[in-house]
């Protein structure tokens, strides 16, 4: 039965092959003739097709560069002013009215933002849209590659979104300005289809096979990149990109096709992106339809009840192929689904995302391991409800409200939200709920940890506030130096608003603080190599008064270390800079003559110095002091002498030249550094000029003063000196000066150098050896008038050096005085006098004992405590000391002189006053001070009883004494005349080398003690 059904058919099939031929060889012969004509019409009907689509295109290229010459008489900016835009849409409006097929006139900017839209429409007036983004990648790469193009090239493109429309594009630059123009064409083949009698479908598609256009003049909506050629028509775009000839039969269709051909002059102004030579392929479809059809020719050759049998046949054999076929496409679909489910539950168990599914009843039907661990769950949660497994309460609150939401959705729509666990470890979470079956309502959740995320925004949004709040000026500029972005700070500092500024080139930032550019270009260039420029930059502001900026400019660079954007930071350090100069000017000035201080006199020095070297000349530095200054500032006032410095340093100033440095060293002294002087004698001049402009008499206060001033001069003798070497050296020269007479000047030798050092070595010696026996006193003896007998002795200061020598009493006691050491070693050696004085007393020698007093010992030391003390300690009688000072230090202070004096005379000691005739304006203050005894100066005495000048002298004095009721004590007495001139006028005391010289304590123990009484030296 089997074999009989199986020969049954084949012999069926063979009688149906040879009816089917038979009937397809009667009917080819019709058909030809009839293929031929529409093959004949559809070439026809391609060529103007070709011919139509070129001709819309160069007319709408003409547009486009209408628009363009017009736009290019423009004076635009970055941001249109409303004049601007009325006119640019009054003229694009023009072109939309003269042309029905033009859709729309776009001009966009830069920055892929579409500034101004005008949209042809039905109504009157046209749609205008201002500056809206371009949202689609597809467009926002047909922008960027116009802009890429020279400004003669047209690039043309279809629109992935638009129905049966071509975009034109071209780039324009105005004023500097970068813009592309885009025209939009409709119906560019819709109404040369719809006047043609043949039904056909026409597709335009690029090299890739992409679809561009697809229009069906059969249909009645026209539709644009629904469907991608390529992936429809696959193997007819193998053959027609393999074929040679221009029409295909397939499928009872006929395929006529060809390259979009556009002339050369056209051709050579059009971008089609991807090549000049045939970028698109037009291709038309024709449905072939025959009367005389194969169906009829075997009807007419069989009858019905064979043709009945034959179909039945058919679809047997047709059914069992059917089922076979099925039965491996079920055996086939099962395989992949269990590939695929197997791939999906890998894909889910091993994302970083949470998923879970639960049912209606909110239990979990299946969940993966990366929800377990962002829900902080259990691993045995399946079949559970997952409210209850949920702690937070803030939490378990949000998901049951997600939950209700999702229960209202439909099949597969999505409800999403956003919470935070706040406990610890707090988490920032996105849960996506989905409903994924109508029936079992299953929901599906996706849950993804947005914690980092969230603290990347915050942290950006931190970075936002800092940079919005900074006080430094900040701009963004994009990678062609474009900005994008300033900050409030920018807006405050420059009085600009910030849409101003914003799409503007750095360029014009740049030229309003530098006008070099040469400059401007250096610093780009450095930029675009990637460096950091950090520079201070000034501007003068509108009131003459300059501002400083401290500006750094740094690229930022993207996640693949390319320049992104450029940022400035700019912080306004005008007040920092002012007081850096005030510290400078303070550091280098003297406030009082604004001339230059020591610092920098010592800096111009060695400048000067080093010019002399290189020159092979030579310089000299003058140090001018002011003499007596303490004198005359005691006597003027601090105010007024300020006024007097003022004065000298002006008319020390009218005798130099410019190229002379004067530099106020200290309070009195100036300093001077001569270049042009070379000889001795031309800078004697100078400084003979010098000291008598300083001397000259000055009227001020209603009162003339005179002032003198030394000078001392240094020379740069070799050429290792330095400035404090040559500065030392006039110095030097400068106390030889003052130890001349007033108004003197010296020049510095290697001599006085020596001297110098040896005065240095003697004061270490002198500050080493203070409180031992090195010090010691010399007594002289002081006796009475006609009897001769002591009555008293003056302690006169030795001092041995390390060799047991002693040295002179006139080279130590004035370095003792410069040097202050006077009043540590003065407070040692009164306390020896006291001890002496009172083992004298104790020994039964009743005398007294003078002791001299320098000026700074009355003046800077407390003398009154120091003696009071050693009084106290040693016991002896106050009122057989005597303190001697010169009339000299009355003068310097007459005021705290006198306050000292007065609290000396209260603890009992006598005050005498030494060298008494010598000073000046004595006589005045006599009567104020607590004197108790007059020294006749030796220099009065000495030429007794013969000079009458010398004996007028000595009588005033004496009768002025007498008078006042003082002693007077005669020094230097030397011949028995002096003696009986003196005893004869009333002098009551004598003291000089008649009498005794200055004796050491052993030899004037030897001689005024009795042999019993004497003690040895060391008790003391």
């Amino acid at each position: 039965m089997r074999k009989t059904l199986v020969i049954s058919l084949l012999f069926t099939l063979l009688l149906l092959t040879f009816t089917v031929i038979g009937a397809l060889t009667n009917n080819q012969q019709n058909n030809d003739e009839t293929i031929n004509k529409i093959k004949i019409a559809q070439r026809q009907q391609q060529l103007l097709l070709q011919r139509h689509i070129t001709q819309q295109i160069d007319h709408t290229i003409i547009q486009l560069n209408q628009l363009n010459t017009y736009l290019r008489q423009q004076r635009w900016l970055s941001i249109l002013t409303p004049i601007q835009r009325r006119d640019f849409i009054q003229f694009s409006n023009n072109i939309l009215e003269n042309n029905s097929n033009i859709h729309s006139i776009t001009l966009i900017d830069y920055k892929n933002s579409q500034r101004l839209k005008i949209i042809t429409t039905t109504k009157p007036k046209s749609l205008v849209l201002d500056n809206q983004s371009v949202m689609s990648t597809s467009e926002l790469n047909n922008i960027d590659h116009a802009f890429s193009l020279p400004s003669n090239k047209t690039y043309i493109s279809a629109p992935s979104l638009k129905f049966n429309h071509i975009a034109y594009y071209q780039h324009i630059t105005i004023n500097n300005h970068q813009w592309v123009i885009k025209i939009e064409q409709k119906k560019t083949l819709t109404s040369f289809l719809n006047k043609n009698s043949l039904e056909q479908q026409v597709w335009i598609i690029d090299n890739k096979g992409n679809t561009l256009m697809n229009i069906d003049n059969n249909k009645v909506s026209i539709s644009n990149n629904v469907q991608n050629f390529k992936n429809d028509h696959f193997s007819l775009l193998k053959k027609i990109q393999s074929y040679n000839h221009n029409q295909l039969f397939k499928n009872n269709k006929l395929y006529t096709y060809s390259p979009l051909f556009i002339p050369m002059p056209l051709k050579s102004n059009i971008d089609f992106r991807f090549g000049n030579l045939s970028p698109w392929v037009l291709i038309s479809e024709v449905k072939l339809t025959n009367n005389s059809s194969v169906t009829t020719y075997i009807q007419q050759s069989f009858n019905k009840n064979f043709i009945l049998f034959m179909i039945i046949t058919l679809s047997v054999m047709l059914t069992l192929r059917y089922i076979k076929k099925q039965n491996n496409e079920i055996l086939r679909i099962n395989n992949v689904r269990s590939t695929t489910i197997h791939r999906y539950y890998s894909l889910i168990e091993n994302t970083d995302s949470g998923i879970i599914v639960i049912n209606k009843k909110h239990k979990i039907t299946a969940i993966n391991s990366a929800a377990i661990t962002i829900l902080e769950l259990k691993n045995d949660v399946h079949y559970e409800n997952i409210i209850s497994h949920i702690s937070t309460i803030n939490t378990k609150t949000d998901i049951i409200r997600l939950l209700k939401s999702i229960d209202r959705l439909g099949f597969n729509d999505k409800k999403k939200i956003q919470l935070k666990i706040n406990t610890p470890p707090f988490k920032h979470l996105e849960i996506i709920a989905t409903k994924i079956n109508n029936n079992d309502d299953y929901i599906m959740l996706h849950i993804i940890d947005v914690t980092s995320w969230v603290k990347r925004e915050q942290k950006l949004k931190g970075l936002s506030r800092a940079v919005e709040q900074s006080e430094e000026a900040v701009i963004i500029t994009d990678k062609f130096g474009f900005i994008e972005y300033v900050n409030s700070s920018y807006e405050k500092s420059t009085g600009e608003e910030s849409n101003n500024i914003i799409g503007l080139n750095s360029k014009t930032i740049f030229k309003r603080y530098i006008n070099d550019n040469e400059k401007i270009d250096d610093i780009q260039s450095k930029l675009n190599q990637g460096q950091t420029i950090q520079r201070i930059i000034s501007q003068k502001n509108a009131d003459n008064t300059i501002h400083y900026l401290d500006n750094t400019i740094s690229p930022i660079r993207d996640e693949n270390h390319r320049i992104s954007n450029y940022i400035s930071t700019s912080k306004d350090i005008t007040e920092r800079i002012n007081y850096e100069n005030r510290l400078h000017y303070l550091a280098h000035y003297d406030q009082l003559t604004t001339l230059p201080n020591r610092a920098m006199f010592i800096t111009e020095v060695n400048n000067k110095i080093l010019e002399a070297k290189k020159n092979q000349s030579q310089i000299s530095v003058l140090i001018i002091e002011i003499d007596l200054f303490k004198k005359l500032h005691d006597s003027l006032g601090n105010d007024n002498i300020e006024n007097i410095l003022v004065i000298i340093s002006k008319r020390i100033r009218s005798n130099l030249r410019d190229i002379n440095l004067l530099s106020r060293l200290n309070n009195n002294q100036f300093g001077v550094i001569s270049q042009s002087a070379q000889q001795k004698k031309s800078i004697n001049h100078l400084v003979t000029r010098l000291l008598n402009n300083i001397q000259a008499p000055i009227s001020y206060d209603s009162k003339l003063i005179s002032i003198s001033a030394s000078i001392g001069i240094s020379f740069q003798t070799n050429t290792v000196i330095t400035a404090e070497q040559i500065l030392k050296n006039a110095n030097i020269a400068l106390s030889s000066a003052r130890d001349k007479t007033k108004n003197q000047y010296c020049y510095f030798n290697p001599e006085m150098e020596t001297e110098t050092a040896h005065k240095l070595e003697l004061e270490s010696e002198l500050r080493k050896s203070i409180n031992t026996d090195r010090y010691e006193f010399y007594y002289q003896p002081k006796v009475l008038a006609h009897s001769h007998t002591l009555t008293g002795v003056e302690a006169l200061l030795r001092w041995r050096d390390k060799d047991g020598h002693y040295q002179a009493p006139v080279d130590i006691i004035p370095l003792l005085e410069s040097s202050g050491l006077i009043l540590e070693a003065g407070a040692f050696l009164i306390e020896q006098a006291c001890y002496q004085l009172q083992q004298w007393l104790q020994q039964g020698l009743t005398i007294s004992m003078a002791i001299n007093i320098s000026t700074k010992q009355l003046l800077e030391s407390d003398l009154t405590t120091i003696l009071t003390n050693a009084i106290n300690k040693t016991g002896c009688n106050p009122a057989y000391l005597e303190i001697e000072i010169t009339e000299s230090v009355l003068m310097t202070d007459i005021e705290l002189a006198y306050q000292k004096l007065i609290q000396l005379k209260k603890i009992g000691i006598k005050i005498a006053i030494d060298d008494f005739g010598t000073g000046y304006s004595s006589l005045a203050y006599l009567s104020r001070f607590p004197i108790n005894i007059l020294k006749i100066d030796r220099e009065f005495v000495k030429e007794l009883p013969y000079n009458r000048d010398s004996i007028t002298i000595i009588e005033a004095i004496i009768n002025l004494a007498h008078n006042l009721g003082l002693t007077v004590v005669a020094e230097g007495v030397e011949n028995i005349e002096q003696i009986h001139f003196l005893e004869s006028i009333g002098v009551e005391e004598f003291q000089g080398y008649y009498f005794n010289k200055p004796l050491s304590h052993y030899h004037f123990n030897r001689q005024y003690l009795p042999q019993q009484q004497q003690i040895p030296d060391n008790i003391v």
